[in-house]
């Protein structure tokens, strides 16, 4: 299986639901599954895609927000903090 690395950086408040931590490292898997579930370790006899901006949202939903989700994400939609405005995931 091959996996891609990067690096994020959250900034704006954006680091306080992300444990107060501006930068991370992170691993993700460079094919995932077409549903976006980041909960598996890798696509499991199905349908696959390669990792995009939207997995990469949920996989830091599931794997690094700490807290309130809400402010970070509501639906297929990443929420700013200060402004609260949406910036839409194309699919």
């Amino acid at each position: 299986m091959t996996f891609i690395s990067l690096r994020i950086e959250f900034s704006g408040g954006l680091e306080l639901l992300f444990s107060n931590e501006k930068r991370h490292k992170i691993t993700i898997p460079a094919q995932v599954p077409v549903d976006n579930n980041p909960k598996v370790d890798g696509p499991r006899n199905g349908d696959t895609k390669a990792a995009d901006m939207d997995f990469l949202i949920h996989w830091l939903r599931e794997h690094l927000l700490k807290e309130r989700t809400e402010l970070f994400m509501e639906n297929s939609t990443v929420l700013g903090i200060r402004r609260r405005r949406r910036i839409p995931i194309e699919r």
